[in-house]
């Protein structure tokens, strides 16, 4: 792919398919869950120590994915799934292709890149807690109720108009229509098309610099680069692999597994059966809290969740998303 992109010249360039295009970006979707699995992998061995990594865990992925994009962008012009299936950014200007990005297309490329998706997700989460508390309550009256089913039905307009919108592009980039495959790129006035290759030292090379002690410390950190970047792309085949054996998976005949025996309820428990642990009364509405697997009233454990982010029984990191509502007889 990356030998098409060395034969640029004037007012041509070579154009990724539609498919390469919707795999880089299916790729940038998989950062956040993978760093997601990291930090509920250590909540397991240890969730007093590292509770804090769940109530944070956005801002901390904001950061690493900054200096990620920024990295790559830097020195490839190109995001890290870009740069995985072999693409880079170019700006097209009146019809001449300019290699280089430009200081202010590169800053609004990193804001687009990983503010946007950021502000969007904490959009989608306060969407999500608004309709929650929309179902939990009795009476939707008053000034209050209103402005939440105006941000609610505005979130649901946006997020249509913007995945219409897509879609319009992706197809008249594939009629020949638009030399921008997504708005987002439309937006920065850039395209996308295959990178040159990139000339690196060997291993030889560089074993020959430390055998003749020409082995400087930019070498050292060449090779640093280069081992954190192969790490990063090796971890991105990874996850994409991990994501395809789980499409692979998803169909299997869940009654066809043997049933699991019943854990153990522990004596703890056995004290609120029937009841709500937070009021200590018959639960209305039973809901379960996936985390820790209590049953709890809804807004009793709505408000605990909200309040202190946590189990009020086991003390786990739970949020909005852990609830499961119940539908007993």
């Amino acid at each position: 792919m990356a030998v098409k992109g060395a034969h640029l010249t004037g007012t041509t360039y070579a154009k990724p398919s539609i498919f390469e295009i919707v795999a880089q970006e299916s790729l940038a979707t998989t950062l956040q869950p993978a760093l997601k699995k990291v930090i509920s992998f250590l909540l397991t061995c240890n969730p007093e120590r590292y509770g804090w990594l769940l109530r944070w865990s956005d801002e901390i992925y904001l950061v690493l994915h900054a200096v990620l994009q920024n990295y790559y962008l830097k020195n490839y012009s190109a995001s890290f799934s870009e740069t995985f299936y072999g693409l880079k950014r170019i700006n097209l200007t009146n019809s001449k292709i300019q290699k280089k990005l430009s200081e202010r297309q590169e800053r609004l490329t990193l804001i687009l890149l990983v503010l946007f998706p950021y502000l969007w997700e904490k959009i989608s989460y306060l969407v999500n807690k608004y309709r929650l508390n929309a179902e939990s309550e009795a009476s939707n009256k008053g000034v209050r109720s209103s402005f939440t089913r105006c941000i609610i039905r505005g979130y649901t307009i946006g997020h249509v108009t913007y995945q219409t919108l897509v879609l319009y592009y992706y197809i008249l980039y594939i009629a020949g229509r638009s030399s921008s495959p997504t708005p987002l790129l439309r937006l920065a006035s850039l395209t996308l098309t295959y990178s040159e290759p990139h000339k690196v030292a060997t291993i030889s090379d560089l074993l020959r610099k430390v055998k003749e002690g020409q082995f400087s410390i930019d070498d050292s950190i060449d090779v640093l680069k280069r081992t954190v970047t192969r790490s990063l792309e090796l971890g991105a085949f990874f996850l994409q692999f991990m994501q395809w054996w789980n499409q692979e998976n998803y169909f299997t005949n869940l009654t066809a597994l043997p049933a699991p025996p019943p854990p153990a309820v522990p004596e703890s428990a056995k004290k609120y059966s029937g009841l709500c642990p937070v009021c200590g009364e018959t639960r209305r509405i039973p809901t379960v809290l996936a985390v820790s697997g209590y049953i709890f009233c809804y807004k009793c454990i709505l408000s605990k969740v909200q309040k202190e982010g946590k189990c009020p029984v086991t003390n786990y990191p739970a949020r909005e998303d852990d609830l499961i509502r119940l539908y007993l007889n």
